[in-house]
């Protein structure tokens, strides 16, 4: 089944760039509070980035990252019922996603992170991120979280932007 169909998808449009540092495609996506839907979300952004070619190589970097925010807000979050609002902005040289929840936020002075310990089962989500992603942003407080991250790469020759 194609994202689009799927309950958690929101819209999806593309806009024209006409020479403006306007996104390409500007893809919306809410995903609802449960681990099930992480899978429709990682699926959701490859169908989106899959048409532009030159993103090809950073598909998997920019679904690593995303899938880890997501995750972030879903399992530090548990009791809340908010949806997670993802927002994913195709330009000629970069792809910046927006991932923003409604839960606790954190204490931003963990950022960047510090590896965890070594024999650690799990804290390593806002490293991958940040080890994928060429820039990252959090805002965050008692309101929520948002996580606005950024792939950089070479436009492709017919790309504007």
């Amino acid at each position: 089944m194609s994202p689009d169909k799927e309950a958690g998808s929101r819209e999806s449009r593309t806009k024209e760039t006409a020479g403006r540092r306007r996104p390409a495609k500007v893809c919306r996506y809410t995903l609802e509070p449960s681990a099930s839907s992480l899978t429709t979300l990682r699926e959701f952004i490859r169908t989106t980035l899959k048409p532009y070619p030159h993103i090809g190589p950073h598909i998997e970097d920019i679904v690593s990252a995303t899938h880890e925010a997501c995750k972030n807000s879903l399992l530090h979050n548990p009791e809340n019922e908010c949806p997670v609002d993802v927002i994913c902005r195709v330009f000629a040289n970069r792809v910046i996603i927006e991932v923003e929840d409604s839960g606790n936020g954190f204490d931003p002075e963990i950022l960047p992170p510090a590896p965890p310990d070594p024999d650690a089962l799990e804290g390593r989500g806002l490293l991958i991120i940040y080890s994928l992603m060429d820039k990252v942003e959090a805002e965050t407080g008692a309101h929520g979280t948002k996580i606005k991250m950024q792939k950089r790469f070479r436009p492709a020759a017919h790309a504007q932007g």
